[in-house]
């Protein structure tokens, strides 16, 4: 359940981005999230720009969507890192990238009630939660 709603609306990266942004920079701690939005003038990033890229780290797994530009397909990826050093990237589909970050946020939810709040919002996304 928690890899289909994680699939769904994904081809629209910018409504995706936008969800996963608000439920797990919300739940998880900053330093697991990443936003990439499109650079304005100068190179100046504004917090309601385009998002271009969403990327969430569990252990040695980064797991990343990304489009070139708006309206560009997403891709989706599995980065295995260590020390902060990428090892090897994966480009998978959304079924597997889906799946893969469904099971790392299940066995981190076991263990943190944050994570917890995360999965129960992704799976029910509709219901108000204390």
């Amino acid at each position: 359940m928690l890899a289909a709603n994680l699939r769904r609306d994904s081809g629209d990266l910018s409504l995706y981005a936008g969800f996963l942004i608000n439920t797990l920079s919300a739940t998880l701690p900053p330093e697991m999230v990443s936003i990439e939005r499109k650079p304005g003038l100068f190179g100046r990033v504004k917090d309601d720009a385009p998002v271009l890229g969403v990327g969430v780290l569990f252990g040695d797994r980064r797991f990343t969507l990304r489009r070139e530009a708006v309206g560009k397909p997403v891709t989706a990826q599995v980065r295995h890192e260590s020390g902060g050093i990428v090892m090897r990237t994966e480009t998978v589909g959304m079924d597997v990238w889906s799946r893969e970050l469904a099971a790392r946020l299940a066995g981190y939810a076991q263990d943190n009630a944050a994570a917890a709040d995360a999965v129960r919002r992704l799976t029910m996304p509709t219901l108000d939660l204390p």
